[in-house]
């Protein structure tokens, strides 16, 4: 099948769209029929046969999904959007839970756990004696939760970790490849439960038994198509406490658009508070 001509796929896209809340763009649409073909040429069948079965097979869709679905991430990436969490953020939620002694954070696009590890690690720098942090982290894509779950990444993936933090919360674990690998350390890993979720399914919405503080919604809005945005947008706001906290990448803050939300110009990044 030729790149140049999509409609092969258009039904298998759609049923992505459908389920996933994707926009569809190029490099999406690309990768998709990259992996149609490899998919198809394996099972020894054409490409539209193929597209037309993993329609039908919900398996099959999110096995695509994963393959085809965005996973840049790296330890302490946003630092305006970190160093905003420790040196404001994470300060007032201290007052406003005080009583509870008890911070709830989610980190909803969690791809391999370098994110939400950053926060783990900003929290146990900040967090006085006798305070409990529980973090969830989700992602689509079962193959990264297997990783993050580990908690084991190359040397390369470390630079931009400060490094007092670096001895602090990673071990050496040995040689990957060419270059050496770290784990981290336990006390960090033990903060965060991570799960598989598509947060365009109902169902996983239906099951949050918690409020949060603080959601995280990194480089996950910016690949929704309108509808999926302000479904997305509203079940977040269902699941912050009152006075809690939304941050998105500053190329996203665009797409926040709710009543119950407003913009927090105090608060470098893109910060939303819940009124």
């Amino acid at each position: 099948m030729s790149k140049n001509n999509p409609h092969y796929v258009k039904t298998l896209e759609q049923a992505l769209t459908s389920a996933y809340g994707w926009r569809a763009v190029a490099e999406w649409r690309d990768k998709l029929i990259a992996e149609v073909e490899r998919k198809a040429a394996r099972l020894g069948i054409n490409e539209y046969a193929y597209c037309q079965s993993a329609v039908a097979s919900a398996a099959e869709l999110q096995a695509l999904a994963e393959l085809v679905s965005n996973n840049e991430t790296r330890f302490f990436r946003e630092m305006e959007q970190i160093n905003t969490l420790k040196r404001q953020v994470i300060p007032e939620m201290l007052n406003a839970r005080g009583t509870e002694k008890e911070l709830k954070i989610w980190s909803a696009a969690c791809s391999t756990g370098e994110e939400v590890y950053s926060i783990a690690m900003i929290l146990k720098e900040t967090l006085p004696e006798g305070w409990r942090v529980n973090i969830m982290a989700t992602d689509l894509r079962g193959q990264a939760i297997i990783q993050a779950t580990k908690g084991r990444y190359p040397a390369s993936s470390l630079t931009l970790v400060e490094s007092q933090l670096r001895d602090r919360y990673f071990t050496r674990a040995g040689e990957n490849g060419r270059e050496p690998s770290f784990d981290v350390v336990p006390e960090i890993k033990k903060l965060v439960s991570f799960r598989r979720a598509n947060l365009c399914d109902a169902n996983f919405w239906n099951s949050l038994r918690l409020k949060f503080d603080l959601i995280v919604c990194n480089n996950l809005l910016l690949h929704f198509h309108p509808l999926a945005i302000r479904k997305t947008v509203d079940r977040i706001v269902a699941a912050l406490e009152p006075g809690g906290f939304l941050t998105v990448m500053k190329n996203e803050a665009m797409f926040i658009e709710h009543s119950a939300l407003k913009q927090d110009s105090q608060l470098a990044g893109a910060f939303f508070r819940k009124l």
